[in-house]
């Protein structure tokens, strides 16, 4: 029941080695007239990751305006000569497409109360599980034999906070 619309989300990984241009420090990615969110900036000479900072980067530090694909770093990192290799992601109109794939309700869900009964030898014993949903039941058949019926189903706690009651003829 969901509609794909026209376009699709691409990633450019590790755009570059680009150096550090002079004042205003400033390396606009290829992608800039759809830039759609950072994924990171890698030095690389060294191989090691620079921290985005929301503004007025120092040494080793990056900021990026979401909005433009502007990436602004320090004066101190053009000096030493660093080179930088930027990952993000931006958008592609002309061709492919999405789709948006949000959790949907899916309504109350069934519960049980399962109680089991044996012996064991000659001694009593009883288990309760106290709210069960079952999340499989199958019927394989043999033809003009026999079923072989599969049931899985996990236990919660009820209401009170209990999961399960044992019940043993036998004191220890």
């Amino acid at each position: 029941g969901v509609t794909p619309v026209a376009g699709q989300i691409a990633t450019s990984f590790a755009e570059g080695p680009t150096a550090i241009p002079t004042t205003p420090f400033t390396i606009t990615v290829a992608n800039a007239a759809t830039y759609m969110e950072d994924a990171g900036v890698i030095n690389a000479t060294t191989g090691l990751p620079l921290t985005l900072v929301p503004s007025s980067p120092v040494a080793g530090q990056y900021s990026v305006n979401t909005s433009t694909g502007v990436y602004t770093f320090s004066s101190a990192d053009n000096v030493a000569g660093v080179k930088v290799l930027i990952s993000y992601t931006y958008g592609i109109t002309s061709a492919g497409q999405k789709i948006a794939i949000a959790n949907q309700l899916l309504g109350t869900t069934p519960t049980f109360k399962a109680k089991f009964y044996t012996t064991f030898q000659g001694q009593a014993i009883s288990l309760q599980l106290n709210n069960c949903t079952a999340n499989k039941l199958t019927f394989d058949t043999k033809l003009e034999d026999f079923i072989i019926p599969e049931f899985d189903f996990s236990c919660f706690a009820d209401a009170s906070g209990n999961v399960m009651t044992w019940s043993f003829a036998e004191a220890s």
